[in-house]
């Protein structure tokens, strides 16, 4: 195979980082190979099609790689709109709200249908008029949904679960597939392959100036937050998460100096100066020190004025750390605290300690950290009980006495059901989901059990977290977000976001309804406990049994 087209299916917008990593892998070892790079995101999505079109045949690809992103409903946090639509259908007490609720959940549904089908299209566009290219298609959301996804695609399409550099070099140069994480159909027949080795990350970087010729929409994200990875895997084993499943649990590490060359070449060539760590955590344990301190004494030394943010796990930041990340530009953070009670974090797997978590805030405060900073909470969670609920907002109360109320937003969470997780094989087991279910098929029900928020608590946090939303009074600070949730300052709309993480987060703390809710709900949950009246002295005569 002489020539490879890049396809970024639909998505919010967000840098193409992997698929930058794929194309500079394959340059290097086979520099004869011809490369492009299409972001379908950037196009409305009446001209996609049309672009694919052109583009496959200006090109003239034998393959043909889609990468899919994203497959979601809604997202299970406060700043969807589609998560208060589904609370007010199922818990609102006017009718009228349910009512309402009722036609946007169609809506929502429809559009989430259109959605895959539309994605799906593509694939089929490329077998249709050009039935000669080879396809393949990964990506995070191929990767989670595999299993239901093939049986919609062309037969012959390879599909590849977690990282391809490997397969796609194993393609072009014409060898087996085996020893790679695939999966293909054959008339009714699913083959899936098992990876032997993970890919070394030692030789994996950016050629920006040959990224720049082959990837014409560049121009679109050099206002942007561009996404450098400095690590792949996760060791952890959070009941939900699919890091691990994805990239697997062993950490390979890229060298700091290539991280930074990354870096170095956006802020240089493209102008770039906000950048977000793509790795399941920045900071995956102590035996990730050396790199990560590396890496941000590098910036200082290379006097790279940037803001940069990622997943950071605050249970880790060393005194020393924190300066060092204050000193480097780290921006806004997002902290997924998850539950203010260790009984809840420990049943989900977490690996940290409230009071570590406690003590980097307080690192990060006394080196000078100015940023602000979201906590992810998942209320409801399993094991959750009214007492846990009441720790977690002494939780949020404790960070926030810590940073300042200001710069302290907590964000509503409810934990999203997925496959090949603990939770979703924990939940078979016990009933909750029946064996054999189709994830990707949304009914009322199964939305009511894939958003995971079951009784009895279901309804005193639904009614706290509808009381917040319907406030929408606004947040107190008027300042830009910056990191993940900035908004582009220069070049295109003053209103367009430019993150790397999640726009939708920005319309969760934007009314700080995280809050609102979390107080609520505590002032629910303490009325629920009020202490009996107390008995006067003439009623106690009057209940005295006579002898």
């Amino acid at each position: 195979m002489n020539s490879i087209l890049y396809v970024f299916l639909p998505c919010k917008k967000v840098y193409p980082i992997g698929i930058t990593y794929l194309a500079d892998f394959i340059h290097r070892r086979k520099p004869e190979v011809r490369q492009q790079i299409l972001d379908l995101s950037l196009f409305p999505v009446s001209q996609r099609s049309q672009a694919l079109r052109d583009a496959a045949k200006a090109f003239k690809p034998d393959l043909v790689c889609f990468s899919w992103r994203d497959i979601q409903i809604f997202s299970p946090h406060e700043g969807d709109s589609s998560l208060e639509h589904a609370f007010n259908f199922y818990f609102a007490s006017n009718p009228i709200k349910r009512v309402v609720a009722s036609f946007e959940g169609l809506k929502q549904l429809y559009r989430y249908y259109s959605h895959i089908y539309t994605i799906l299209s593509y694939p089929w566009l490329m077998r249709k008029e050009f039935p000669k290219t080879q396809i393949m298609i990964g990506g995070g959301a191929f990767t989670a949904f595999a299993d239901q996804l093939i049986e919609k695609l062309p037969e012959g399409t390879i599909g590849i679960l977690g990282e391809g550099e490997d397969a796609i070099l194993k393609m072009v140069e014409g060898q087996s597939l085996e020893g790679e994480r695939y999966i293909i159909r054959e008339g009714k027949n699913i083959r899936k392959g098992q990876q032997g080795t993970m890919a070394l990350l030692d030789a994996l970087t950016v050629d920006l100036p040959y990224l720049t010729s082959i990837f014409p929409q560049y121009r679109e994200f050099q206002n942007e937050s561009i996404g450098v990875q400095t690590k792949r895997g996760c060791p952890y084993d959070c009941a939900f998460c699919l890091y691990p499943y994805i990239e697997g649990k062993r950490v390979r590490y890229r060298p700091p100096s290539m991280v930074v060359k990354d870096i170095s070449q956006h802020y240089h060539q493209w102008g770039a100066r906000r950048f977000w760590f793509t790795d399941a955590q920045f900071i995956t344990g102590k035996e990730a020190y050396p790199q990560c301190t590396e890496i941000l004494e590098r910036i200082v030394s290379e006097k790279l004025e940037i803001e940069w943010s990622g997943y950071i796990r605050t249970s880790l930041i060393t005194p020393e750390l924190a300066k060092l990340m204050v000193r480097s530009g780290v921006g806004d953070l997002e902290v997924a605290i998850t539950s203010g009670s260790q009984e809840v974090l420990n049943n989900l797997h977490m690996g940290f300690k409230l009071e570590r978590l406690y003590d980097g805030c307080r690192y990060l405060a006394e080196a000078g950290f100015k940023g602000k900073v979201i906590l992810n909470y998942s209320l409801n969670s399993p094991k959750e009980t009214e007492e846990s609920l009441l720790q977690s907002v002494e939780s949020y109360k404790m960070v926030a006495s810590i940073l300042g109320e200001e710069r302290v937003f907590p964000l509503m969470f409810f934990l999203g059901i997925q496959p090949n997780t603990d939770l979703e094989q924990r939940l078979l087991e016990e009933g909750y989901l029946s064996a054999g279910y189709n994830p990707l098929m949304l009914t009322p029900t199964s939305i009511r059990k894939l958003l995971y928020n079951p009784a009895p608590l279901n309804k005193i946090i639904a009614k706290a977290c509808l009381k917040a939303w319907e406030r929408k009074d606004g947040s107190r600070d008027p300042r830009k977000w910056t990191g993940s949730l900035s908004q582009t300052t220069t070049g295109g709309s003053a209103t367009q976001p430019g993150q790397y993480a999640d726009k939708s987060l920005l319309k969760g703390i934007e009314g700080n309804s995280g809050r609102d809710a979390l107080l609520s709900l505590e002032e629910i949950l303490k009325s629920r406990k009020s202490p009996p009246a107390s008995v006067t002295a003439d009623q106690k005569s009057v209940a005295t049994p006579t002898s």
